[in-house]
């Protein structure tokens, strides 16, 4: 499938878990703001949301990082 969307846009690495599942929370998110955002005629806070898609990328980070420190097995 397109060599997996050219290694889920690349950074010259490998598409991952992080990585797909970071794409998959930021196209809800802003799904989700927008609709709030028509409904309500207000901003709401973007703190959370910011810190759940961080999160899904930086713990794939996180384990590439360990992975490359103690070597993989």
């Amino acid at each position: 499938m397109k060599k997996f969307f050219q290694q889920l846009f690349s950074e010259s690495g490998e598409a991952s878990f992080s990585r797909l599942g970071a794409f998959i929370a930021l196209g809800f998110a802003c799904g989700w703001v927008t609709y709030l955002v028509f409904h309500t005629h207000l901003l709401p806070s973007l703190e959370g949301i910011t810190l759940f898609i961080a999160a899904l990328y930086g713990l794939g980070k996180a384990n590439e990082t360990l992975q490359r420190l103690f070597g993989s097995k």
